[in-house]
């Protein structure tokens, strides 16, 4: 992959979408991980870019620290809201891990498009296309956004696109995750590493191949562990459907 072409790309279609918002300023939530870095990043060189940290009790220092170093880095204002509080309101240490995490995902997306009215910006997406093909992300929360500069990006380009941007080595290296409780990473949750899941991702993506081709190729079970997700979370890339009925005869 060119880098240097990438990026371009990426830029113009900042630089492009963001004019049609009739907007001037972007905002984007700064986990202190991957994704959100080299988005924020590239946004950074396009427009005047705020960012938002929205951690819970939960939510590692290390992040924390992470997020606000390339924050610095980059030029880009931060505010820190805790989002505890309103948690807890929702009773949610009461909650399944899996209600809790997109509980948490779209009380950040509310607080993120808040404040984009006061700041008269718009809410750029983080979630990669590894992702997005697996539907690991919560539909209306992290997945929300007015566009979304990296959604045709694997996790695993994104780890040497970042080192093409200057992101920091802490937040290449660490494991990544979401902090949908302590300890907690994409990986250990998956079953698999990104690695082994966007090799299998890429031959059905880039190069068409169906699952029953892949099946001959990689381990049965990790093609269908990915086929699964992949069919069962299609719907979360799509706009919700209307029913068509202006057509209908009277």
């Amino acid at each position: 992959m060119n880098f240097q072409r990438l990026k371009a790309n990426l830029l113009n279609f900042l630089k492009q979408n963001l004019e049609k918002t009739g907007r001037n300023n972007f905002i984007i939530g700064i986990s202190g991980g991957l994704d959100s870095a080299v988005v924020s990043a590239l946004c950074s060189e396009i427009s005047n870019t705020y960012g938002l940290i929205l951690p819970t009790k939960i939510s590692s220092t290390k992040n924390l620290i992470d997020a606000k170093k390339h924050c610095d880095k980059f030029g880009i204002p931060v505010e820190t809201i805790d989002i505890e509080p309103i948690l807890k309101k929702f009773n949610a240490n009461n909650l399944s891990t899996h209600r809790r995490g997109n509980l948490m995902a779209r009380l950040r997306m509310c607080a993120l498009y808040d404040y984009s009215e006061e700041k008269n910006a718009v809410v750029v997406g983080t979630s990669n296309l590894s992702e997005r093909l697996l539907g690991y992300g919560t539909i209306y929360g992290d997945l929300a956004c007015a566009f979304n500069p990296i959604g045709e990006i694997f996790k695993t380009e994104l780890f040497e696109f970042a080192k093409f941007l200057d992101i920091d080595e802490n937040i290449i290296n660490k494991k990544p995750s979401a902090e949908l409780f302590e300890g907690q990473n994409d990986e250990d949750d998956l079953g698999y590493s990104y690695k082994k899941l966007d090799e299998i991702l890429k031959k059905f993506y880039d190069e068409k191949l169906n699952f029953k081709e892949l099946g001959q190729i990689y381990d049965k079970n990790l093609v269908n562990f990915v086929e699964n997700r992949v069919i069962k979370n299609a719907f979360k890339l799509e706009m919700p459907a209307i029913a068509k009925i202006r057509s209908i005869n009277e």
